[in-house]
């Protein structure tokens, strides 16, 4: 994902936000820097006092390195200077400097807010897919904790992100908290499968009828060819085709619902997704198979103002993909399982 205003670093030696089209997102140490030396240089932070980048790292919700290469790059610009081994004072050195110590908090040193919402956002996105990637390839082989502590460290981020990314995977479903208050992901089992295409065929159906009269034709017409070129072509297509007309379908159409409760369910239990992805990157580039005219025929309906027609095709499509996951899921189970990741634990 890309953020809609990109963040521009100094602007009169103030860190500010910017939304020109040209800027790119900053390093974290860049940000660091920029922050640290805006206080420094209009003696926010008094000379003499001591910078740890423990205590930095906590006031700016970051990880240490970042902190320690922007530290290391004020000391060269002489607004800092070593102490004692184990961090820096404000201002270059000189033998009238005293050291002082003191909380970084009273002297107000934080990222501005703006600022700070800008650089969570881009961090967490920038890791939240291979996360994701790990977590879903590991829940059809059983049941694992997610560490939060290990995407720290594996990411070299702070909590704060690490915290965004693991609500994420639980607005999507795809980890819950147990009663000890641990994040677990998985198992992916059959009667998971079961009960996911159960609401599944409650609601998918509902929502396309509700949104039919709003969806362009336009719109419809080309996934309709996209689905008929496919299949005119042997049906034989690649997992990113097969991913994109599922796409088409169960996130394009269904999320223009306006009631947003309904979106956001329908979106906790499309978590069948995963095996058959799963599937595609384990044992075999599938053919289209009978996707490719189930989904053909649901656009058909739509087109000529069917709504309830593109309904029951709807019924009839998630009762088919059904059998076809769970039986994707039996083959997942005889491979052998993923080495997991530094912040996934394998419980049983």
């Amino acid at each position: 994902m890309t953020l809609s205003r990109s963040p521009s670093w100094i602007t009169h030696g103030r860190p500010q936000l910017g939304g020109g089209s040209g800027s790119r997102a900053p390093r974290l140490y860049q940000v660091a820097r920029s922050v640290l030396r805006y206080h420094i240089e209009e003696r926010r932070l008094p000379p003499g006092l001591i910078l740890l980048e423990g205590r930095i790292a906590d006031a700016f919700a970051m990880s240490r390195a970042p902190v320690r290469r922007a530290l290391a790059l004020l000391c060269d610009e002489d607004l800092i200077h070593r102490y004692d081994g184990r961090g820096y004072l404000v201002g270059p050195a000189s033998p009238d400097v005293v050291p002082r110590n003191g909380d970084l908090r009273d002297f107000g040193l934080a990222l501005p807010k703006p600022v700070a919402q800008s650089i969570g956002s881009f961090t967490w996105e920038r890791i939240y897919a291979e996360v994701e990637t790990q977590v879903v390839s590991c829940i059809p082989f059983g049941t694992y904790r997610v560490l939060e502590s290990g995407i720290c460290e594996h990411f070299r981020v702070s909590r704060t992100v690490a915290r965004e990314v693991l609500n994420r995977l639980r607005d999507r479903a795809l980890i819950e908290k147990d009663r000890h208050s641990h994040w677990i992901a998985g198992p992916l089992t059959s009667r998971a499968l079961t009960e996911h295409f159960e609401m599944r065929r409650l609601l998918e159906p509902a929502a396309l009828m509700s949104v039919a009269e709003r969806l362009d034709r336009k719109m419809l017409i080309g996934m309709r060819d996209r689905l008929a070129e496919a299949e005119a072509g042997g049906g034989v297509v690649t997992p990113s085709l097969i991913d994109s007309f599922e796409e088409d379908l169960h996130v394009t159409c269904l999320l223009k619902a306006k009631n947003q409760r309904l979106v956001t369910t329908i979106i906790q239990n499309q978590l069948p997704f995963v095996t058959n992805s799963l599937f595609r990157r384990y044992i075999s580039a599938e053919s289209g198979g009978s996707l490719l005219p189930e989904h053909r025929i649901i656009f058909e309906h739509l087109i000529m103002g069917a709504p309830r027609a593109a309904a029951a095709g709807m019924v009839a499509h998630l009762e088919a993909a059904q059998s076809r996951t769970k039986a994707r899921l039996k083959v997942l189970s005889l491979i052998p399982e993923p080495e997991p990741t530094l912040y996934l634990e394998r419980v049983h």
